[in-house]
């Protein structure tokens, strides 16, 4: 299992779910999620915003969540 997988492993299911959901919808739906956490504070919204700048690599995300459940 990559570093990546297994960190995404971590992750209680409901939260793996959450996040599969987020990334897997439209983009308007993701810069809504983004902004919220942002204007919560909260990091997840850099990993977010991180992930939405590289298609590539969201969709591989995607993949490993998708794997693990």
């Amino acid at each position: 299992m990559t570093d990546p997988a297994r960190r995404l492993g971590r992750l209680p299911l409901g939260a793996r779910m959450d996040l599969l959901r987020v990334l897997t919808s439209p983009s308007n739906v993701r810069s809504d999620v983004i902004r919220q956490f942002h204007d919560r504070g909260l990091d997840l919204a850099e990993v977010l915003m991180d992930l939405e700048a590289d298609e590539v690599l969201r969709w591989e995300v995607v993949q490993l969540l998708r794997e693990l459940d």
